[in-house]
């Protein structure tokens, strides 16, 4: 009831005025439209007790100061739900300030410790890297000795070469004339044997022609064989339809068969002109299925999806 009171004041307020109006009506009447005539009374006199207005004034004033009351209190109570709200909203704020602080604190304590850490390491580096000097140096003096005497080797390997330069040429020469010799055999052996690779070669050439010849003779003779057989195979479970009368038609068929020759697809891929034509020869190729099919492994290839022109003979 309260919460109604504070969100519609005004309209509490009406309504309580509203009322009080209504309860004057009750009380006074309308007679003061009408002027009161004298009415004889029809039985026993009831004394009537009337109402004070004061009465009513100090009701709607107490029902005011209790609205104000309640009013008061919910403003308290929002008071204090906010300071709670602000004092949560402090500590929060205080608490984050302070891991930040901590964080701060964690950071440095952090890079300090890497500093620490950089110093060390550089300073490792550069005791390193003096040794790795004085390495240097001490190599570098055992290199200038092995260079003094790989020199001094080098000389006396040089005069023994010499020496030996003038005995080996002799020795060279009568290589070299040798090895001409032997290339100039080599030679000839290699373009001889050439010779008999290319003639061999030739040979094999003309002999491949040939039986390649033989071969598409052989299977041109079977290709006209089986595209005969098919004809004739065809022809035999064809009928003429009645309106296909008796001119001179024919129809380009393509046929898919198996590696066995069944048929798995006729279609009319050139029509007659006249359709129950071209539905019969569709009937009479199914009707020869399986149709014969060639024994060379090409050909049954070419032969799995072919197209071959039906005229009928009879």
């Amino acid at each position: 009831m309260l919460e109604v009171i504070r969100r519609h004041p005004l309209g509490f307020v009406l309504a309580v005025l509203m009322h009080l109006a209504i309860v004057a009506l009750m009380i006074f009447g309308l007679d003061w439209l009408n002027p009161p005539r004298p009415v004889k009374p029809a039985g026993p006199i009831v004394q009537a007790t009337l109402i004070d207005t004061t009465q009513l004034k100090r009701l709607q004033e107490e029902k005011e100061k209790a609205k104000q009351q309640a009013l008061e209190k919910q403003r308290k109570l929002e008071e204090k739900k906010k300071a709670e709200a602000r004092k949560k909203a402090e500590e929060k704020r205080r608490r984050e300030a302070e891991a930040r602080r901590r964080e701060e604190e964690k950071k440095k304590a952090e890079q300090q410790r890497r500093e620490e850490q950089r110093k060390k390491a550089e300073a490792e580096k550069q005791r390193k890297l003096a040794l790795k000097k004085k390495e240097e140096e001490k190599k570098k003096k055992a290199e200038l000795e092995r260079q003094r005497k790989l020199k001094e080797k080098k000389r006396k390997e040089a005069e023994r070469r010499k020496a030996e330069a003038k005995k080996q040429a002799e020795a060279k020469k009568k290589a070299e004339a040798e090895r001409k010799r032997k290339e100039a055999a080599r030679r000839k052996a290699e373009a001889e044997k050439k010779r008999k690779a290319r003639e061999a070669a030739e040979r094999k050439a003309r002999e491949a022609e040939l039986q390649a010849q033989w071969e598409a003779e052989q299977e041109g003779r079977e290709r006209a064989s089986v595209t005969a057989a098919i004809q004739r195979k065809v022809q035999n479970n064809w009928l003429r339809p009645p309106s296909a009368g008796r001119e001179g038609l024919e129809a380009t068929v393509r046929v898919r068969l198996n590696e066995r020759g069944s048929v798995l697809l006729v279609q009319v891929v050139k029509s007659s002109g006249n359709a129950a034509f071209d539905r019969s020869v569709v009937t009479a190729v199914n009707k020869a299925d399986p149709l014969p099919m060639p024994k060379s492994p090409r050909l049954i290839s070419e032969f799995r999806d072919f197209t071959f022109i039906f005229r009928p003979t009879k």
